[in-house]
């Protein structure tokens, strides 16, 4: 399949999966989880799994989502109808809608059903990665819907048909006209190409008997979670366009309500210590394995930090945060380097970024350092990063790696 599909083609992409951001407790209702947690540290927190269904149109940025409890699974086909009845953004039933093979094994029936809907049914290779994509941006979307229907019955039934229309209000407003900002004029063009298609209804028919098998494919990505860290829920809610978030599990003590959001915002929004940890370790001297030890942790637990997948110990942030010198700047309100360093040219990607960063945006002034009398090193380079407001950093690259080379032809001597 070609994954530049002309909109005419009316082709979707159907998934399934347990939400990885999202769960159902009996307090509070349905609360967002920051940063994923396994299903069975979950219970720890009377947490309950959703299931989540979600249907893309190929080809463009439109998608549709619902949920419902882990234990209380819905018929494809009745969510398919429903989908694309209501949702008006995929412009009713596909020509062909894509699977992937977990829910074809688990539905053998669907080609059969589908197929009197006029709707063939097609598996995805292992080659087409569009699919698997639009899983993930769906589970990432889903912890950031806002609460605009939730109520005071924290009932499952209630709270959980409150996250459905909160869904679909996101879906309505994805295919409104001007809307998403952030998008470019080619996905603006794309969606109002698409959007100006007829809609193509099912018929309507009665709800039908659950026409697949549950099984461990629903929670794959547990696979990647890190093993579990304190966490606490904050049920307070944070204010957020004017419209109010649900309650998080968040990791770490509990702390007074008070200054959870500020460490919530700061977070999710100032917080960008992973990233600069991430191009400074690629280029520290020592290796990451040492780094790790050093401060107190293992390596993958510092990989998981760094690739933003799980938050350290507090202790251990703070131990990490020292030997890179990153500290909190409150002038540009996030965390920047202090230096000095001393860094390797290993990786050109993360140099590039680390130089950026420490320079404030490239404006060093780099020189090579060369000695005043004899042979320069045979082994190194030596570049000076003449940082303003801070101390020089030093860049140590292999003579005969030209992708280090400094950017100024001025010498400065020893």
């Amino acid at each position: 399949m070609n994954q530049q599909s002309s909109p005419t083609q009316r082709e979707h992409y159907f998934y399934v999966a347990i939400a990885k951001f999202l769960f159902y407790h009996p307090e509070h209702g349905v609360i967002s989880v920051a940063d994923p947690i396994k299903l069975k540290d979950a219970e720890q927190y009377a947490l309950s799994p959703l299931i989540l269904y979600g249907l893309s149109v190929a080809g463009v940025p439109i998608r549709w989502m619902t949920y419902t409890p882990a234990d209380k699974p819905r018929a494809f086909r009745d969510v398919l109808t429903e989908a694309w009845r209501d949702a008006k953004g995929l412009r009713g039933k596909p020509n062909i809608l894509w699977i992937n093979r977990h829910l074809a094994k688990a539905s053998p029936d669907l080609k059969q059903k589908l197929g009197k809907m006029d709707v063939e049914l097609k598996i995805v290779d292992a080659k087409n990665k569009s699919l698997a994509a639009s899983l993930r941006s769906a589970q990432d979307s889903s912890k950031w819907l806002l609460a605009t229907h939730s109520s005071t019955d924290k009932s499952p039934s209630e709270s959980i048909k409150a996250l459905c229309m909160d869904a679909q209000r996101d879906h309505d407003y994805s295919v409104m006209d001007g809307n998403r900002g952030t998008r470019s004029g080619k996905e603006k063009e794309m969606v109002q190409q698409w959007m100006s298609l007829s809609a193509q209804k099912p018929i309507t028919s009665a709800p039908c008997e659950l026409d697949w098998e549950l099984g461990p494919w629903l929670s794959s990505w547990e696979s990647s979670v890190p093993p579990n860290l304190p966490r606490y829920i904050y049920h307070g809610g944070f204010k957020h366009g004017g419209f109010k978030q649900r309650p998080c599990l968040l990791i770490g003590e509990n702390v007074l309500e008070d200054v959870a959001e500020d460490i919530f915002l700061d977070d999710q929004y100032c917080d960008n210590v992973a990233e600069i940890a991430k191009n400074l370790i690629a280029c520290w001297p020592n290796p990451p394995v040492q780094i790790a030890k050093s401060i107190g942790t293992t390596l993958k637990r510092l990989q998981w930090f760094t690739s933003k997948e799980a938050a350290l110990d507090p202790a251990v942030r703070a131990a990490l945060e020292d030997l890179l010198s990153i500290t909190y700047d409150e002038r540009i309100g996030n965390y920047s380097e202090d230096g000095p360093y001393v860094l390797i040219a290993q990786k050109p990607l993360a140099l590039k970024n680390a130089y950026e960063s420490i320079s404030d945006g490239g404006d060093a002034s780099p020189c090579e350092i060369v000695p005043q009398n004899g042979a320069a090193d045979p082994s190194w380079r030596y570049i000076l990063l003449n940082t303003y407001g801070k101390p020089p950093s030093i860049v140590m690259s292999p003579p005969w790696c030209n992708n280090y080379r400094s950017t100024s032809r001025s010498v400065c001597e020893l």
